[in-house]
């Protein structure tokens, strides 16, 4: 794994490097949405619980909901920097991030 605090700051750093960086990034977005998706369908699993007699528990439902927000802002986070690292490498001069293997 490359780090990206040096690989970004490195004028030397490979297109290989950065391209390896925006792939990690773009996982760990993919990821977090994942997770975000996960938790939105917990809480709409305890909003639909139907058991007679007691009614759905929101405070459950709405500690899921937070979880799922909290992972679509990391996803959202890890796609911007995706994002930033292809602005910085094409800046750097033209480097292609995603080089044909």
């Amino acid at each position: 794994m490359v780090d990206p605090a040096d690989a970004l700051q490195n004028p030397i750093t490979g297109s290989a490097e950065r391209g390896q960086i925006q792939r990690d990034w773009i996982a760990a977005s993919a990821e977090s949405g994942r997770r975000a998706k996960e938790a939105l369908a917990k809480t709409a699993a305890v909003l639909d619980e139907n058991v007679p007699g007691r009614r759905p528990d929101t405070e459950l439902a709405q500690a899921w909901a937070e979880v799922a927000q909290g992972w679509a802002n990391l996803s959202q986070a890890e796609a911007t920097r995706s994002i930033a690292a292809a602005a910085f490498a094409v800046d750097q001069g033209g480097i292609n991030t995603f080089p044909n293997n």
